[in-house]
């Protein structure tokens, strides 16, 4: 088969939040008893016209927002609360911990906000290259220490930086900052209208409509007219002295105004020298985030607070709780490539396998239904129910595996008890299933839906009723997921 048609091949997850998915009433879980003899929870179907009148794909195989709402299991998360699937778009982001990408250094939630989403520490940025500044020691007495950049070699005394300390540079940098004249403007300004907003709310109740006295009292700064003539509004914008530049002169509002009214962008004036701020920036912090279900508000992803750690609290991925589905090339060295031949043909009738893996220590049932026949390819699921092996560890598989004297393996004995089992391999089993294609499509998209179900551990509750069974096991419950899954298979042809 050609590399173009393998990358057409994937396996795509449904969530649940696109879309409504009615899953099939008749699809209950029941008791069976396996090819060893045990008994084992499969869910169990009723008659096939009740299962192909209830099921309805949540999302036409044709639909080009198949792929905005279906990814890949790798991409999925799991909230066991709902037993649901939850893509990105179903989740809330919340910060866990914010840290500096150049220190690490663990910055308090409390100090995100006094530090303007900084370092505090001696992390800046060059303004020329953008690579970190170190400090170094100059040959000055007064202030011995200033930035240097080690790539292109700038140096903040070209700006007049120098620092009394190593230490501290953020607080020293203020210092400096505070005697600019644009700082000293931005300083006035907010205290003027801090007493602007404090004579307003205080003249508020006497005045017959309190809310209008503050837009009266910036209607008279900005030299607009107010028509409500109310005396709140005259009183309270008798008091209020209007605004005095500190910084600024005639000729900053005058350069202002010849810019505002500027209709030709080739006639814009360069700016001088000493108006280009080159100012070495404070690196930006990173935050890890926490990730929680939007339904229940149960944490999915939950990642170390450490800047250093890199491993997770909590990690609800949907590939540890749901089976891994692939078209595999082979199953084993001894069998030949199973993939049809591409590209798919109308009416003729190919066998598909597809490997269902699963990832829990404990056992888990199967069932697989194909949607109604109305779709671009009719798709008869020959083992439509079947048992996962539980996961375990790899060496434990040669010692199952083990050939008897007329050469056949437990793995191919146990497949061949079951029509439709191709394979069966630890807690992996490949089944078969007879695809018909029914139109010329650019991509064949096969839906599925798969309902599993498992026996889960679950914590001892004290206060649980006193009406439960005595002999049985409290400490253990059935979990069923029901899911859609997606098949792309490339194009047909005539």
């Amino acid at each position: 088969m050609s590399s173009a048609s393998n990358t057409l091949i994937s396996v795509l997850y449904h969530c649940p939040c696109n879309g409504a998915t009615q899953s099939p009433g008749a699809l209950d879980t029941g008791i069976r008893v396996n090819s060893e003899g045990e008994e084992a929870v499969v869910p169990k179907a009723s008659s096939n016209s009740e299962l192909e009148a209830q099921l309805k794909v949540p999302l036409q195989p044709n639909s080009e927002l198949l792929v905005l709402r279906a990814s890949a299991i790798e991409n999925l998360y799991y909230c066991d609360d709902c037993s649901e699937l939850r893509c990105s778009r179903c989740v809330i982001e919340e910060p866990a911990g914010y840290h500096c990408p150049n220190c690490l250094f663990d910055v308090p939630t409390a100090s995100v906000r006094s530090e303007k989403n900084c370092c505090a520490r001696n992390c800046f940025q060059c303004p020329v290259c953008t690579h970190m500044l170190s400090v170094v020691e100059n040959d000055t007495e007064t202030k011995p220490f200033s930035f240097a950049c080690s790539v292109c070699y700038w140096d903040s005394r070209e700006i007049g930086w120098e620092f009394e300390k190593a230490t501290g540079i953020s607080s020293q940098i203020e210092a400096i900052k505070a005697s600019d004249q644009q700082a000293k403007e931005y300083t006035s300004l907010l205290e003027y209208w801090r007493t602007v907003y404090r004579i307003s709310a205080t003249s508020a109740p006497t005045s017959t409509l309190g809310g209008h006295s503050m837009g009266g009292a910036l209607k008279s700064r900005f030299g607009l007219s107010s028509s409500s003539g109310l005396a709140g509004n005259s009183a309270s914008t008798a008091v209020i002295p209007p605004y005095q530049a500190t910084g600024y002169m005639d000729t900053d509002h005058t350069r202002v105004s010849q810019r505002m009214n500027i209709e030709n962008v080739d006639t814009v004036p360069p700016l001088s020298a000493d108006l280009i701020s080159i100012e070495p920036q404070r690196i930006r912090l990173h935050m890890k985030l926490a990730r929680r279900c939007r339904s229940c508000h149960h944490i999915l992803i939950k990642p170390e607070s450490k800047a250093q750690a890199t491993r997770f609290k909590i990690q609800l991925m949907a590939a540890n709780f749901l089976p891994t589905i692939t078209l595999p090339n082979r199953l084993s060295p001894k069998t030949p490539v199973l993939l049809p031949e591409m590209p798919l043909r109308v009416g003729k009738t190919v066998p598909l396998v597809l490997r269902f893996a699963n990832p829990l220590y404990s056992e888990m049932g199967v069932a697989v239904a194909a949607c109604a026949p109305e779709q671009d390819a009719h798709v008869e699921v020959v083992a439509q129910q079947f048992v996962l092996a539980p996961f375990t560890e790899l060496w434990e598989y040669d010692e199952d595996e083990d050939e008897d004297s007329d050469g056949s393996s437990s793995g191919e004995r146990s497949a061949g008890r079951q029509r439709g089992i191709v394979d069966r391999q630890g807690n992996r089993v490949a089944i078969q299933l007879n695809l018909t294609p029914k139109a010329v499509t650019n991509n064949l998209t096969v839906p599925l839906f798969v309902t599993c179900t498992h026996q889960d551990d679950m914590d001892m509750d004290t206060d649980a009723p006193a009406s439960a069974p005595a002999g049985g096991d409290s400490s253990r419950r059935t979990v069923t997921n029901k899911f859609w899954v997606y098949i792309s298979l490339g194009p047909t042809v005539q």
